[in-house]
């Protein structure tokens, strides 16, 4: 099992990446993007495309963890509420943290996003706060309460992710419940049919991981064509915004529009991509080597701590550069090296600390837990 997550951590650090790329572009050259500008340049209708598709990103990673955290509850078999408990704690904990240190980066540069703004037409940079900044408490309401409760953050915006994140969790924790592969798919089935219903097509993705894992365990799961299947979701993927009404495909159900944060198209071309680097051995020899096991570390700390650098360090940096394209590209290259080496940095002496104090927790909620389930015994 740990063999075959490897590669799944690599493909998470890719689609990190991805993240990233996709709010630099948003905020330096925001015209490449069709889904923060509509008639955006043509370039951003090609499959290419897909290297800076920061939403279709994030639906590849909640497949992965619709997979990953059902593989991980199964072989636990923790009563719920104490996957509950740790897993809130594992989003909240460094989420918070990283409100924190946006907090106080914006109220050095309390200005910066507007300016940048200004001078590039990036509505993306609006949604931070500026000039009037709150103070640390805002922040730690926000880290640890607010993200889940509004589903949003102006300290860190890539934050809303966190509470399909802990709502998807929640659903794998009831469905690994159930000790019948059945019982687990007719959950997902079912629950994935209530999200299209409600038109929140993001979180399908959870419902998807679900079942890739059950067939993935069952032996079921295909292994035709795992290149062809990742080509195809790269495409979906590429298409954001206006993309069907620029190439005649406006007449689509909404529920298969790019253009609604990419309705079920990105689901389901999301999951095609997990499946395709499952069974791939071509890709699963890439993700897990070196490289891809170092994304995949990174993976968490670079998703949370590169927006608030974008909005103050690189919005400074990039207004006080030159209109050299040189000068430019070298900034950005500078900068995403600065991304990675904050992220190693925390992932090294931040994270990894981090996941122990919660392994420990976790032990000893579950002897408290065996404790009261042997007291019931005994009183019976």
């Amino acid at each position: 099992m740990s063999q075959r997550l490897d590669h799944l951590d690599g493909l998470r650090g890719v689609a990190a990446v991805a993240v990233v790329i996709f709010h630099l572009v948003s905020a330096l050259a925001p015209w490449l993007v069709a889904e923060q500008q509509p008639g955006a340049h043509w370039l951003a209708y090609t499959p290419v495309a897909v290297l800076w598709n920061g939403t279709f990103a994030v639906a590849v990673f909640f497949v992965l963890s619709g997979f990953v955290v059902s593989s991980a509850t199964l072989r636990k078999s923790d009563p719920i509420w104490i996957d509950v408990v740790i897993r809130y704690l594992r989003l909240a904990i460094p989420a918070t943290v990283s409100t924190l240190a946006a907090g106080s980066l914006l109220s050095l540069f309390p200005t910066s996003a507007t300016d940048l703004a200004a001078s590039t037409g990036s509505r993306w940079l609006g949604w931070t706060y500026q000039e009037a900044i709150p103070g640390p408490a805002a922040a730690l309401y926000n880290g640890m309460a607010g993200i889940f409760l509004t589903g949003g953050s102006f300290f860190n915006n890539v934050l809303w992710t966190m509470r399909p994140e802990l709502l998807g969790s929640i659903l794998c924790f009831a469905a690994c419940a159930f000790t019948r592969s059945r019982s687990r798919l007719a959950i997902a089935i079912g629950s994935a049919m209530i999200f299209i219903a409600l038109r929140r097509y993001d979180y399908v993705c959870f419902p998807l991981g679900i079942v890739l894992r059950e067939a993935w365990a069952a032996g079921r799961l295909p292994s035709a064509l795992p290149i062809s299947a990742v080509l195809v979701g790269l495409f979906i993927g590429s298409q954001s915004g206006d993309a069907a009404r620029q190439i005649g495909l406006d007449w689509l159900p909404e529920a298969l529009s790019p253009e609604k944060k990419g309705g079920l198209l990105y689901p389901l071309g999301a999951l095609f991509v997990v499946y395709g680097c499952m069974r791939s051995g071509l890709l699963v020899a890439w993700l897990s080597g070196r490289t891809g096991r170092f994304l995949g570390a990174i993976s968490f700390p670079l998703y949370l701590v590169h927006v608030p650098l974008i909005y103050t360090i690189v919005a400074e940096a990039y207004l006080r550069a030159s209109d050299s394209a040189l000068v430019l590209a070298g900034l950005v290259a500078g900068c995403l090296l600065l991304m990675v080496a904050i992220a190693y940095a925390a992932e090294r002496w931040l994270e990894r600390p981090f996941l122990g104090l919660l392994g420990r927790l976790r032990r000893r909620l579950r002897a408290i837990a065996i404790g009261r389930r042997d007291m019931r015994g005994a009183a019976g």
